[in-house]
């Protein structure tokens, strides 16, 4: 999802505003104003319930559609639904709260390209949306089973959200990590108290935990161009230089060509999986090892579907994930 994007574009209005030590909770140092109009607890819909309305990016139109229609759909697009239905209770409560935020940001500060919705379908922007049609394409001859179960879920957790001092949370997620998730000051430069990092200990279980890329030179250069000052030459056997990592793995510094980058800012330019990474000139091709998948902060995907099936609901998932933080009835 594009909740990196969120993130880091709130914390960076705080760091301009306002000192980030005066926080009362992270919302105000994370420039997130909370909602002053609540959507309805009543999913299922009804007359007097206000509807969701997201910008479908690819069709360039806005959809108008209930709040238990857009969850299923988030679901959907967002998490396995294969994954422990205490998971998907979790996802879906993250997601209501992210809506929330979003919901609040349009009404005080409209981005005018969103043509009117509260947020956008692409996952790079905002978090991703299925509509039904898509859902059912998608899973085939599971459809009927996978949107009972989905619907069930986010019923069974109508109106629930994450606060901290009484406001909501920037819920982020990400699919899996290396065991360890990372605090919102490693990966984004701004503290935020309930994004701190946490064990996430059935990580290195999924089968999506490790993988290795080889780039080419040529993709590589390429990828990097973009690059503030990255000027590459000789043998890309040299390109990539001092690699600094924290205490989890988290690459906090690397120099390419002779410039040196924070690790989430190769990882996005290159398309690597998350800032978690080695890296190996090996055969005429970069060769990257990473761990996880995602920017790593918040909730693990994975992590949170590993704790169901030990035994967890989903009110400890999101506890665990989130330090310090109430769920309360919206």
């Amino acid at each position: 999802m594009g909740i990196y994007k969120f993130i880091a574009v709130v914390i960076a209005l705080a760091m301009i505003l306002m000192p980030l030590v005066a926080v009362n909770g992270g919302q105000t140092a994370g420039g997130t104003t909370p909602p002053t109009t609540a959507l309805t607890q009543n999913y299922a819909g009804g007359e007097n319930q206000e509807a969701v309305k997201v910008f479908m990016s690819q069709d360039d139109l806005v959809l108008s559609i209930t709040v238990q229609e857009y969850l299923v759909g988030v679901l959907a697009a967002e998490m396995p639904p294969a994954y422990h239905e205490q998971a998907l209770k979790a996802q879906a409560v993250a997601a209501y709260t992210y809506l929330l935020c979003k919901k609040s940001e349009q009404e005080s500060t409209p981005d005018a390209s969103l043509k009117g919705a509260y947020l956008t379908n692409d996952s790079s922007t905002h978090q991703g949306y299925l509509t039904e049609e898509q859902r059912r394409e998608k899973w085939g001859d599971k459809a009927d089973s996978y949107e009972k179960k989905l619907q069930k879920a986010v019923s069974e957790v109508s109106g629930k959200v994450i606060t901290y001092d009484g406001k909501p949370i920037i819920a982020a997620f990400h699919a899996n990590n290396g065991g360890v998730t990372h605090s919102a000051k490693t990966v984004w430069g701004g503290d935020v108290p309930y994004l701190q990092s946490v064990t996430s200990a059935g990580d290195k279980l999924s089968p999506d935990c490790v993988k290795t890329v080889a780039i080419t030179p040529q993709q590589f250069s390429q990828s990097v161009s973009s690059l503030d000052g990255c000027e590459l030459s000789g043998e890309a056997s040299g390109w990539i230089g001092k690699i600094k990592k924290d205490s989890h793995g988290y690459v906090e510094s690397v120099e390419v060509g002779g410039k040196t980058y924070s690790g989430m800012t190769l990882r996005d330019a290159a398309g690597l999986r998350s800032a978690v990474f080695t890296c190996e000139y090996k055969d005429g091709n970069l060769h990257f090892t990473t761990e996880g998948y995602g920017h790593g902060v918040g909730m693990s995907q994975y992590g949170a579907d590993y704790m169901a099936r030990q035994g967890s609901t989903w009110e400890e998932i999101i506890k665990h994930y989130y330090k310090g933080v109430q769920i309360e009835d919206n």
